[in-house]
């Protein structure tokens, strides 16, 4: 009885799912679910985001040597990229499991790496591989994330996944923070491809954590509430084509909604970031290891902040009010943040919008968008959610970049934030009664 209680004080503390926990001997399963399901979670999306975080600085630091005219180009062979590959991942969710074809993914994203690893170390020109690297790599950002993602909104669904997606971000972000550190600390001694070996080493991790997690969750889930798992499909396979996915988003209103969530997300981020690279480019030129270790330092301080955020404010926010007001808050700190920079562009002023609005972005947007997957057929968690945040993400890049290329006035990029704030608002407010009503179906069906 004693144990029970423990158990079920330190889930409670954690934002994890205590009303579902009673102290008595019989409910310390559903205690143990939540906690070793949340670590596992928590232990391979961590896995997941060091193996980006470490190359990240990289990356951009080897951008803001050339020329950030040239960013516009590289996110329109992303989107192309994309274009490809996500209708690919939907044809093969016909042919195998999709729970199994996650760590499949990951394999083949570690093997790139060890490609790019032995193409550094070769004859070809080195300005080549990093355009052709930095398009892999914003490939590889969304589509791993997407996919651990479907998993998890596959095999917790809304009722358990609204109490452990917070734990699970907070893994995450701790993986986000390790990743720039590493790349700091060994950098120097094991170089660029070094490290790119390092990241698919720690992707190798995260598909034993996979492993973990369907183990777990999959042990349990005979025992979850009936909201929380998919009874008419088995999980053994995705019905459907290479294409359903964009099908399912322009039929359903729920999934339009989120598209134009995200789309407003990826057009405000893109304009932040080019104004962020534009600033370091005038500032250090083509010093690349001065932008690498201020990109490191800006990226540490930013992934404390997200952890700080996920660990004491998400679960609770999500538990009481739900995703639609939490997702509310991400608008407003990029409005705050154009602004700041346009009117008063600084490296200082910089590093302080880039730790707010990642914060936001990160600590809340994260959590409450993935939670919007947890009440979609199982399809679209695996397809319908890889459209959107792959092909529907990088479109707005895409389109933010080139108009930002235009020569857009600081005054207009000003006004034309304000309706888009306002529509990404009113959206927030849609996703957010939409997921009340599912919800609130799946519990009495």
């Amino acid at each position: 009885m004693r144990r029970a209680f423990v158990v079920a004080r330190v889930a409670a503390n954690f934002g994890w799912n205590a009303p579902a926990i009673s102290f008595t001997l019989r409910d310390v399963p559903y205690a143990r679910r939540d906690v070793v399901i949340a670590g596992w979670g928590a232990a391979t999306f961590s896995a997941v985001l060091a193996s980006y975080w470490v190359f990240r600085p990289v990356r951009d630091a080897l951008i803001v040597g050339g020329n950030p005219d040239r960013i516009p180009w590289l996110w329109t062979a992303t989107l192309i990229a994309v274009t490809i590959v996500s209708p690919l991942w939907s044809a093969a969710l016909s042919k195998r499991s999709p729970r199994t074809l996650v760590p499949v993914a990951f394999h083949v994203f570690a093997a790139c790496e060890v490609v790019f690893y032995f193409l550094l170390h070769s004859d070809l020109d080195p300005e080549v591989i990093g355009h052709v690297f930095y398009v892999w790599s914003a490939v590889f950002n969304l589509f791993v994330v997407s996919v651990l993602w479907s998993l998890f909104a596959d095999l917790l669904g809304a009722t358990v996944a609204r109490n452990l997606y917070g734990p699970i971000a907070a893994g995450g972000t701790i993986g986000a923070i390790i990743g720039p550190l590493l790349t700091t600390t060994l950098v120097s001694t094991i170089g660029v491809a070094g490290v790119l070996v390092m990241s698919a080493v720690l992707l190798e991790l995260a598909v034993v954590g996979v492993g973990q997690v369907r183990r777990v969750a999959e042990g349990f889930e005979g025992s979850l509430p009936r909201a929380a798992i998919e009874r008419d499909l088995p999980a053994d396979r995705a019905v459907g084509g290479a294409f359903d996915g964009f099908k399912h988003v322009v039929k359903s209103p729920f999934l339009a909604a989120i598209v134009g969530y995200v789309l407003c997300t990826a057009t405000a981020a893109t304009f932040l970031y080019l104004t962020q690279q534009s600033i370091v480019h005038d500032a250090f030129g083509q010093d690349k290891e001065a932008s690498a270790e201020y990109f490191s330092r800006v990226d540490v301080f930013s992934n404390i902040g997200v952890l700080i955020v996920q660990v004491l404010v998400a679960a609770p926010l999500l538990r009481r009010f739900g995703p639609g007001i939490v997702l509310c808050m991400l608008p407003l700190a990029q409005l705050a943040g154009v602004s700041t920079l346009v009117t008063a562009p600084s490296l200082t002023a910089l590093a302080i919008v880039m730790v707010v609005t990642r914060t936001a972005t990160h600590g809340l947007t994260r959590p409450s968008r993935e939670l919007l997957f947890t009440v979609v057929s199982r399809d679209d968690k695996y397809r319908a959610k890889n459209v959107i945040d792959t092909m529907v993400y990088r479109f707005g890049d895409w389109a933010a970049s080139w108009i930002a290329l235009a020569g857009v006035g600081s005054v207009v990029l000003i006004a034309a934030t304000v309706p888009l704030v306002i529509a990404w608002t009113a959206l927030a407010t849609v996703l957010g009664i939409g997921f009340r009503r599912r919800t609130a179906k799946e519990e009495t069906s």
